[in-house]
């Protein structure tokens, strides 16, 4: 079974329990939404007083960097927040329960203390990456970037090691990064097959676009930016649904929902090749 059709299956047992929890797709809309304002009550006085011309030609001092760096926590904190309520979601329905958005939303601010801890630490990174990709050095970039992938798979299974065990900041990194380790192939894979089949799944909106643009240019926009954006968030859900199967399979060797053990061996028997359809 080829990488495509492996992540395509997954998404199909991601949209089963979404199905059954449609409201799950107020976390994404929610975080988008709040994320957004975040970013503008930032990003537009930085702009404005040209910080951010600093930093694109790797200008800016370290006032500017404290900026970013207030930027980089708020954001990630609210990010956080809201993808942990999902995930709480998630695991309580791959678990056989039946989960509201409440129940998301109180069980994650009972955590609080940890996801601010860990936007804290996500930020920092954050601001180093940042940091190396706007040094004028080749080196510099290039390990900014590498850096930058393997920070995002060590971390992979973060939210849920924070959310579902009793563990400290750097203690939780540690697991995830050992579950990485013993569990790469899925986690690999998976990202892979997922970031293809997000592109091609966003081809409709230019050919949209394309066939409305002779016709009424502002429709066009206007129907490529919504479909794009209902898009996003469908597949930002499905991919914490994804996460929380891959975190249950990891840590207890059990199928969930949807995922059944043979499809979740199937994608860790591929480890880390790429398979073209």
């Amino acid at each position: 079974m080829s990488t495509l059709a492996r992540t395509w299956k997954l998404y199909q047992a991601s949209f089963e329990v979404l199905n059954a929890d449609i409201e799950m797709l107020l976390f994404p809309v929610m975080s988008g939404a709040t994320a957004l304002a975040v970013a503008a009550s930032f990003l537009l006085p930085m702009h404005q007083t040209g910080l951010l011309q600093q930093l694109s030609t790797g200008e800016a001092n370290w006032e500017v960097y404290a900026i970013l760096f207030a930027c980089y926590f708020a954001l990630y904190a609210v990010i956080l927040f809201f993808n942990s309520a999902l995930t709480v979601c998630a695991y309580i329905r791959l678990s056989g329960g039946d989960p509201t958005v409440r129940d998301g939303l109180r069980i994650a601010f009972s955590r609080m203390h940890r996801i601010l801890a860990w936007a804290f630490v996500a930020a920092t990174a954050g601001l180093v990456l940042q940091w190396l990709r706007g040094r004028r050095s080749r080196g510099a970039g290039l390990l900014g970037a590498v850096a930058g992938v393997s920070w995002t798979l060590i971390n992979f299974l973060i939210l849920p090691v924070l959310l579902f065990e009793d563990r400290g900041i750097f203690d939780s990194i540690q697991r995830s990064a050992a579950l990485f380790r013993k569990h790469w192939g899925e986690q690999l894979t998976g990202s892979f097959g997922f970031g293809l089949l997000n592109f091609l799944l966003t081809l409709p909106a230019l050919a949209l676009g394309a066939l409305i643009w002779p016709l009424d240019k502002p429709a066009a926009v206007i129907v490529s930016v919504v479909y794009l954006l209902i898009l996003a968030v469908v597949l930002s859900a499905a991919r914490g649904v994804f996460t929380v199967a891959l975190y249950r399979y990891a840590t207890a060797g059990q199928g969930s929902r949807g995922f059944t053990a043979g499809l979740i061996e199937d994608t860790l028997s591929k480890g880390g090749k790429v398979e073209w359809p």
